[in-house]
């Protein structure tokens, strides 16, 4: 058995090539903790049983990368396994990754099938999956159901996710509907990426991470860059599916990821 884990803000992603088969498992970060991480003698330690059995190799990326404290455990980079991931679900040689996570998100230039630039705004939520969650929750709204608002979108003019909460309140003091302010949010977190990824266009762009599967934006992703935005098979698996590919040592599309 093999494992490749992203350990990320919002949630922990794992796949493990188990029994000549590519499985996936998905848990809440906070409750992963809860669950799995011990403190012992000062030392804080991750309890494996949240694995089938103890791989032969781990390979694990992500903000708690370092807290897999296994013998057979190598970390690398978030850009260096999201890379790999899309490499794995990509038949192209030159493309555009738009990652956005839960904290940050990262664009990655993809030429002759090598790391030709990469660009990582993480330093405002505002371009984050945390920025959704957090305006759906102030509009009592299911994430998903929010995430899919594209029409009549209201201008949200704040360039900080802190000063735009304040915004999503008083919009919704003045009428606007919450189609309307979810629209507005979706379309703000697309305008926070543009900057990072207007320069490479010229090749097809794909999409990863938790918000791709939230089509709204996605749909203003393509709008502002006048471009189709395609989204990768399991988007939100591609950090731990680039780190399983370097655990295997080898090509993951052989077992039909």
């Amino acid at each position: 058995m093999y494992a490749g884990i992203d350990l990320g803000s919002r949630f922990v992603k794992i796949a493990m090539l188990f029994d000549g088969k590519v499985e996936y498992r998905l848990y809440d970060t906070v409750e992963f903790y809860r669950k799995y991480v011990k403190r012992i003698d000062g030392e804080l330690l991750i309890d494996p049983s949240f694995l089938p059995e103890m791989p032969e190799r781990i390979v694990a990326t992500g903000y708690g990368r370092n807290l897999l404290n296994f013998k057979n455990v190598e970390v690398i980079s978030e850009i260096k396994a999201h890379y790999r991931g899309a490499l794995e679900q990509i038949d192209l040689d030159n493309f555009v990754l738009i990652d956005i996570g839960g904290q940050d998100s990262k664009v990655i230039v993809v030429r002759d099938r090598y790391i030709e630039d990469f660009v990582m705004n993480d330093k405002c939520a505002a371009s984050s999956g945390r920025f959704i969650e957090t305006a759906a929750d102030i509009l009592k709204t299911p994430v998903e159901e929010f995430g899919r608002c594209y029409e009549n979108a209201a201008k949200l003019s704040s360039t900080c996710s802190v000063f735009a909460e304040s915004e999503i309140i008083s919009k919704i003091a003045e009428g606007y509907s919450l189609e309307s302010i979810a629209a507005g949010v979706n379309d703000s977190i697309a305008r926070r990426i543009l900057p990072l990824v207007k320069k490479y266009t010229k090749h097809s762009i794909y999409a990863s991470g938790g918000v791709v599967r939230l089509s709204g934006v996605l749909h203003f992703l393509s709008i502002h860059l006048s471009k189709k935005v395609d989204v990768l098979k399991n988007p939100h698996y591609n950090g731990a599916i680039g780190c399983l590919a370097y655990s295997v040592g080898q090509s993951l599309k052989a077992f039909h990821l």
